[in-house]
């Protein structure tokens, strides 16, 4: 996946750039020229890297980071891989996707391919795509081999499903935690605090205010207003048990 990327990076001025469809999947590898937007190339590379269809679609021509969104495996930034994606946005107005040349589990400055504008496709650091799409909550999502059977029990949030009750207790802080890949002890201390900053990508100071809540609001689909209460925590439940946190 990385190599084919990085080929189209060096092939970017007969690689143009518009949102169409279907997308051209049917072409042989590396034939050019050829059209598409963000998602298009990256499932283009994904076919042609012998990778699973990250739209669930069996490569039809369909989808967009929206259907990336519903059918790829969601994981933690520390849990991700080079030739992984990531969206910037939440369905259904997800906005480009890019694709990881490094792993991102070092943080922002791991290099990604994106092709979202005319020019592209480039090689960035993530860093320079979220500054482009500031305020846009991020998902990471693995791109899985052909053939890819369904994940183990084991893989499994274990605290899911929960209650939709808007109450921030201990199975619901033990489902967050398992996500975010701390202690599960069902305490929101400052251990835990600090890694929900950094999984929304907010400075890790273990201090939740306005700006960490707007985050998780944002990231969860809920009313940014800066104030965790009952309608963020249910938010917050339902993206737990949809495995979109």
């Amino acid at each position: 996946m990385v190599s084919n990327c990085q080929w189209g990076v060096a092939h970017h001025d007969q690689i143009y750039y518009a949102e169409l469809r279907p997308i051209p999947i049917g072409d042989p590898p590396h034939t050019l020229p050829f059209t598409t937007d963000c998602s298009g190339f990256v499932t283009m590379m994904a076919k042609w890297s012998g990778a699973a269809d990250p739209n669930g679609s069996g490569y039809n021509g369909w989808g967009n980071t929206n259907t990336m969104l519903e059918h790829s495996p969601h994981i933690s930034q520390a849990e991700s891989q080079p030739g992984d994606l990531v969206v910037f946005g939440l369905d259904p107005n997800s906005v480009h996707v890019v694709a990881l040349v490094q792993s991102a589990a070092g943080g922002d400055s791991a290099l990604c391919v994106s092709h979202g504008q005319p020019g592209d496709p480039t090689q960035v650091a993530l860093s320079v795509e979220m500054a482009a799409h500031s305020g846009e909550p991020l998902t990471f999502l693995q791109l899985q081999a052909a053939g890819t059977p369904a994940p183990p029990p084991g893989n499994i949030n274990p605290f899911i499903p929960l209650v939709v009750d808007g109450i921030l207790g201990p199975d619901t802080i033990k489902a967050m935690q398992w996500k975010l890949g701390v202690a599960t002890d069902g305490s929101f201390g400052p251990i835990t605090k600090e890694a929900l900053q950094r999984y929304l990508h907010v400075t890790p100071d273990g201090s939740i205010g306005p700006v960490t809540v707007k985050a998780l609001q944002a990231h969860v689909g809920a009313t940014q207003d800066g104030d965790w209460g009952q309608l963020t925590t249910e938010a917050l439940q339902r993206a737990l048990n949809a495995g979109r946190f």
